[in-house]
């Protein structure tokens, strides 16, 4: 459930930091701000993967439990 929720806000950030400015910005400053968001974004995937990969690997490799011998 609380990671539905945290992908969901991630959506919406990404939806949110689309939507224009009310600030007048010059084409520069425009073009730098959407190759920031846009590398941003790109981070915030690539950061989801790997934490996905590594919490996958953390659960799938874990050590099992050990039965005593027989004595």
């Amino acid at each position: 459930m609380r990671i539905t929720l945290r992908i969901c806000a991630l959506i919406g950030l990404a939806i949110l930091s689309y939507l224009p400015f009310a600030a007048a910005q010059s084409s520069q400053v425009a073009a730098e701000w959407a190759l920031y968001n846009q590398i941003m974004i790109i981070g915030i995937i690539v950061g989801l993967v790997v934490f996905g990969l590594l919490f996958y690997a953390i659960i799938k490799y874990r050590e099992k439990p050990q039965k005593e011998a027989v004595k």
